[in-house]
């Protein structure tokens, strides 16, 4: 295609083309997102790099610290850059390095591979959200150094053994077709056997919970508060009830998984991280369990099963937002960035 002027004709298509787009609204709440979990993170880290004895898992926790604090700086640069107001975060008056050991280095590892899965699930959905190619391309560099950590994570609890795997199955040995609504009956009736995927699903949903009760009384036993305290107390009774029911499911077909348990966590009661850092961690863990539940729920096929997930995905969430009002009531939530309130900024004047 040709443009005529004065001097002649030019081929647009040698033009070169810069495009510089602003950063969109799903980016800036990437990026937010980012920013909170990875300062709330090299908090912990920090403290876990100070206690860990082990050399092979303080190592892993070493490399980690100045990924977390590289993916903070590339998102404040962003928002500098774009004139958006840097989040606070957590910070170093968040976390007490010099505390004794709350956590056995085995569940540190056990809580390493659960923020490992929570971050590919964060990290993969900030991904699919981007569309600037600088922004891009920082969320596949996350990703992949995320798959080297957890390589690396699972064959240390491999040599170690203690990673937790989903239970051994007997499966059928023919392949058949669905041919009766039954099988996707729950309530009432004989009940189907559960499908490999939906053991799978609840073999994780009730390790994760497994791994957030333990985190939650190591916070509810080094709390000053006695408010977070109970709150704590109410998501540890909630966990265990969440993991009985699950495990009840397996094991009414002789299937009995192994988790986590308790006796990872220490005497110590010289907290490590402030009432604002345990509230924060746990709002990411209720958010993330909201979202496992669904997944569960849209893989699973028996009825009782999706009635099961709906309830914990409910149960779950109003925890939540008992624990958002916790936050507002003591100053601990940040406001996330939210869409410019154009009816205040439209106010009459005479």
């Amino acid at each position: 295609m040709e443009q005529q002027t004065m001097s002649g004709s030019i081929n647009v298509q040698d033009i070169p083309v810069v495009h510089n787009p602003r950063v969109t609204g799903g980016e800036v709440a990437c990026l937010w997102s980012t920013f909170q979990q990875y300062t709330m993170l090299s908090c912990v880290f920090s403290y876990f790099e100070r206690t860990v004895q082990d050399q092979e898992i303080k190592a892993i926790i070493s490399d980690l610290m100045p990924r977390f604090s590289s993916r903070t700086r590339f998102a404040a640069d962003i928002f500098r850059k774009e004139g958006i107001p840097i989040p606070m975060g957590l910070t170093d008056q968040d976390v007490n390095p010099d505390a004794p050991p709350l956590f056995s280095e085995i569940y540190i590892l056990h809580f390493l591979k659960n923020m490992i899965r929570v971050s590919l699930t964060l990290n993969t959905l900030y991904l699919n959200i981007s569309s600037r190619p600088d922004i891009r391309d920082f969320y596949t560099g996350v990703l992949q150094e995320i798959l080297e950590i957890n390589t690396r994570a699972i064959d240390l609890m491999l040599s170690k053994g203690v990673l937790p795997r989903p239970p051994y199955l007997s499966l059928a040995l023919e392949i058949e077709r669905v041919h009766e609504p039954s099988f996707l009956a729950g309530f009432l009736g004989e009940k189907r056997p559960l499908l490999t995927m939906e053991v799978a699903h609840i073999y994780q949903n009730a390790l994760s919970n497994e791994v957030g009760r333990a985190l939650l009384m190591g916070f509810r036993q080094v709390s000053r508060n006695r408010e977070v305290q109970d709150y704590f107390e109410k998501g540890m009774r909630l966990a265990d009830n969440i993991i009985r029911e699950l495990l009840q499911l397996t094991r009414d077909q002789q299937v009995y998984p192994t988790l986590v348990h308790d006796e990872d966590i220490t005497a110590c009661t010289e907290a490590p991280f402030s009432d604002k850092l345990m509230m924060a961690m746990t709002a990411l863990l209720n958010s993330i369990g909201i979202g496992m539940n669904g997944v569960a729920m849209g893989v699973s096929m028996r009825h009782d099963l999706h009635a099961l997930y709906a309830k914990y995905m409910t149960q779950i969430g109003r925890y939540a937002e008992e624990g958002a009002k916790l936050m507002i009531a003591n100053d601990w939530l940040e406001e996330p960035p939210q869409i410019l309130d154009r009816e205040k900024l439209a106010v009459y004047k005479h």
